[in-house]
């Protein structure tokens, strides 16, 4: 018996002792905040509710959508396409060789019709359709180097295949987005009296494009000199 005693004393003091290590615990230190208890509104949203927000949106945003549809009513737009109705009828099935011969006429008259009176500014525009210019390759053919300094004219490597001409010169500007640039030109006149209506070329180019990115010394040269030829001298005359 009194050994069975002994046993029991022994286990006893092991687990009382006080100089054990502790193990650090990961749980976080209680509050509301951790533990997402603070205050919080829960609207029930009734029939009620619903309908008495969907009257406040209707009421602000209806005069709103009003104003806008009048405003749109207002404005004067005029679309004429002219990439059929400009190539003569000898160049119909090749319209390549009708935009790349030079020694043919490209001016072409169009009669526009306006329905109702435009108050100015009368902005002109022109539209593209099948033309993809996010292509990899299309992108990285230029040269800002070039379009930026004149004394960076060489500098044509990235441009590729459109940097050099057949004389062996470098092409300024080089680069594919330079060689298939839009390259029309408009001329309005009245049709009544033949008035000649003059268009402001100034302020539709960026402050930061005019003063860092282009040069004002860099030029045309040997342009269209390459293995690839594309554009052409066309001149679209409209009368209004």
């Amino acid at each position: 018996m009194s050994g069975h005693m002994a046993s029991s004393s022994n286990g006893g003091s092991g687990s009382g002792d006080s100089g054990a290590p502790r193990r650090n615990s990961k749980r976080p230190k209680y509050s509301k905040f951790t533990q997402q208890e603070l205050p919080a509104c829960k609207p029930i949203l009734t029939p009620k509710w619903v309908v008495s927000a969907f009257l406040i949106i209707a009421i602000v945003f209806i005069p709103i959508g009003i104003a806008c549809l009048l405003g749109s009513r207002d404005v004067v737009e005029v679309v004429e396409r002219y990439e059929t109705e400009c190539i003569p009828p000898a160049y119909k099935n090749n319209e390549v060789q009708y935009i790349q011969n030079s020694a043919v006429d490209k001016t072409c008259t169009i009669s526009m019709t306006i329905p109702k009176r435009m108050k100015k500014p009368i902005y002109v525009y022109y539209q593209l359709d099948n033309f993809y210019q996010n292509h990899r390759r299309y992108v990285k053919s230029r040269s800002d180097k070039q379009l930026k300094s004149l004394k960076n004219e060489n500098d044509t490597s990235s441009c590729k295949p459109e940097h050099l001409a057949t004389n062996g010169g470098a092409i300024v500007p080089c680069g594919l987005i330079a060689w298939s640039l839009f390259n029309d030109t408009y001329i309005f006149s009245r049709r009544q009296n033949n008035q000649s209506l003059t268009v402001n070329k100034k302020g539709i180019a960026w402050k930061s494009d005019k003063e860092k990115r282009f040069g004002k010394d860099v030029l045309p040269k040997n342009f269209q000199g390459g293995g690839l030829r594309g554009g052409g001298d066309s001149q679209c005359q409209q009368y209004h």
